[in-house]
């Protein structure tokens, strides 16, 4: 069954737990409306997309009572390219509930890619799919959704595939179906079988709301650089990660690296190679059109504890870290997020802000030039990354700070100790 997802700053919502077909060229309207009546009339809704490699698909999924279709987009469509392929997704909802995407060549969602579910119902199917071949495998939360989701331009919004002039023709499609009932007398019967299972669908969309507002309601006491990595604790275990690190493979050199987190016990290390007197056969990771370049992307193992909860005023902070990157002669970069808008009411508002640090090391930032990042409250890493070209090290991060003048953190759950 579908879910609508939304996220606080970004309009409209998203739906997860679509049925996905593979399109082998753009589909006319009524081939849509065809797949869906194949499906099932309850699949009123359904959008084609077409990805940046040519893929072209068509989902599906039943209305969901009081959303404006129209506001909705497929977040697998949305996701799909945003990883490299193949790719296979687990990310947490809320309880024991989590949403399952996993994406092919052409970055496309594969047959059963996008479903909701428990975590042992959505294990059994990575299970099956790993047996397709190799993925690489990422974990997140709904905050990783939401990040991601701000990627959704250019993905087309849901509609109501069984509207307009030839619904008439739809429906008299379905009651070919039923006419044992009408014949026998029964259309009052059917009407109200059909009119207790919308409103059965209507009290789980409802209850999926209301926990949604719940969650909603708590999100200002869920503070995200607590559950983020210590800066000296990431780059520790990308430090581990480059000494595994070959520069050269097979005639193949090493163009550039990045060290990214994932979740709390696992890191993205991306690598970029160039031909360097190697054959294509000997390419490590996924081959470039020229058949010069090539890309691998793989999991490293971490363990980060939570960090602290205090942060600075947004003066103090920027202080703090331009100390840092002036005493050590390296260049800085950091930059405010977009004002607010104006806000609707309900949607609540972080009581701190988000800035993002670009910093250029110069050198390994694990070889000293990195320590004193720790002393910068509110500081997280997203990245490390490396050029060969140039030589250059560089870094991204996050820097929290409070909203107001307070420099005092909000009310937080309590932290725990240990690994995640």
């Amino acid at each position: 069954m579908a879910e609508i997802l939304s996220f606080p700053g970004l309009k409209g919502a998203f739906a997860i737990g679509l049925t996905w077909q593979h399109e082998e060229v753009q589909p006319s309207k009524r081939a849509v409306r065809g797949s869906a009546m194949a499906l099932g009339r309850h699949f009123r809704w359904g959008v084609v997309h077409q990805s940046a490699e040519g893929a072209v698909q068509s989902g599906f999924c039943e209305p969901m009572a009081g959303v404006n279709v129209a506001t909705v987009k497929p977040l697998a469509a949305v996701v799909a390219a945003q990883h490299h392929q193949p790719w296979m997704g687990l990310f947490h909802l809320q309880d024991n509930l989590y949403w399952y995407v996993a994406v092919r060549q052409g970055h496309a969602i594969i047959s059963g890619g996008d479903r909701v579910g428990t975590l042992e119902e959505l294990d059994t199917i990575r299970a099956r799919h790993r047996t397709l071949g190799d993925w690489t495998e990422v974990e997140g939360t709904v905050r990783d959704l939401a990040a991601m989701a701000r990627a959704s331009k250019g993905v087309s919004a849901m509609h109501d595939v069984l509207r307009g002039p030839w619904r008439s023709t739809a429906y008299t499609l379905a009651a070919v179906g039923v006419v044992g009932v009408l014949v026998g007398g029964g259309w009052y019967w059917y009407d109200a079988q059909q009119e207790a299972e919308r409103e059965a669908q209507r009290a789980r969309q409802r209850a999926i709301a209301a926990a949604q507002q719940l969650n909603e309601a708590s999100r200002p006491r869920i503070l995200p650089w607590v559950e983020e990595a210590l800066p000296s604790a990431f780059l520790q275990a990308c430090r581990r990660a480059w000494e595994g690190q070959p520069l050269a493979e097979n005639g193949w050199t090493m163009a550039a690296w990045s060290c990214k987190p994932t979740t709390a016990t696992t890191l993205s290390i991306e690598t970029s190679w160039k031909r360097d007197g190697g054959v294509a056969a000997n390419a490590p990771g996924s081959l470039s059109a020229d058949g010069n370049q090539a890309n691998a992307t793989a999991v490293a193992r971490a363990a980060f504890l939570s960090s602290p909860s205090e942060i600075d005023t947004v003066r103090e902070a920027q202080r703090a870290i331009w100390t840092y990157a002036q005493a050590r002669g390296m260049a800085l970069q950091v930059t405010m997020p977009p004002p607010l808008l104006p806000s609707d009411g309900k949607t609540p508002v972080d009581p701190w802000v988000v800035m993002t640090a670009d910093i250029h090391f110069g050198a390994p930032p694990w070889m000293g030039i990195g320590a004193g990042l720790d002393n910068v409250a509110g500081l997280r890493l997203t990245e490390v990354s490396y050029e060969a070209a140039n030589q250059t090290w560089k870094g991204g991060g996050k820097l929290y700070a409070q909203r107001s003048g307070n420099a005092a953190a909000p009310a937080a759950r309590p932290q725990h100790q240990g690994k995640p």
